[in-house]
């Protein structure tokens, strides 16, 4: 019994250890620590363009004003969450409109709750269409900063993937 303790406290020590270490793992920007060439996509495809120096300064270029974007899309968020963590607390609806002592309005709180469902859902489907057109901004935006044969390329490039 004691040499299980003592084997399973030393393997927290160390695994502990190496996580507080780094374990010798490099570190890398991209969260899922890849590579351009290794995370897929229009990433790796963007590597085989051969690209000009000026071309490749305009990516650079807008890869970092979207992310200055981002950025202030997320402090924007954090400040609309406090203000609706407040406003949260009278989203819940009051359950006691559909309850007296001795009946439950059935049919009333179904009504409140598929109209709220519906809500949600409107709001997820313009969340989406919101990406879908950043996204096909973003593409519209590569591929003019693209010469004709670079995009024959990618054309390519993109139908093997």
């Amino acid at each position: 019994m004691k040499k299980t303790a003592i084997a399973v406290m030393t393997t927290i020590g160390l695994s502990t250890a190496l996580l507080a270490g780094g374990g010798g793992m490099k570190q890398c920007k991209h969260p899922m620590g890849m590579k351009d060439k290794e995370r897929g996509g229009i990433y790796s495809v963007m590597q085989q363009l051969d690209l000009t120096e000026s071309q490749k300064t305009q990516l650079q270029a807008l890869r970092k004003s979207q992310k200055e974007k981002r950025k202030a899309y997320g402090k924007a968020m954090k400040k609309r969450r406090a203000a609706g963590e407040k406003a949260m607390k009278n989203r819940k609806p009051d359950l006691s409109q559909f309850m007296t002592a001795d009946h439950f309005d059935k049919e009333a709180f179904k009504a409140l709750m598929k109209k709220r469902m519906e809500q949600r859902e409107k709001r997820v489907k313009e969340r989406r269409e919101r990406m879908v057109e950043r996204s096909a901004s973003r593409m519209e935006k590569i591929y003019n900063i693209l010469t004709p044969e670079q995009r024959e390329k990618w054309i390519e490039l993109s139908r093997k993937q």
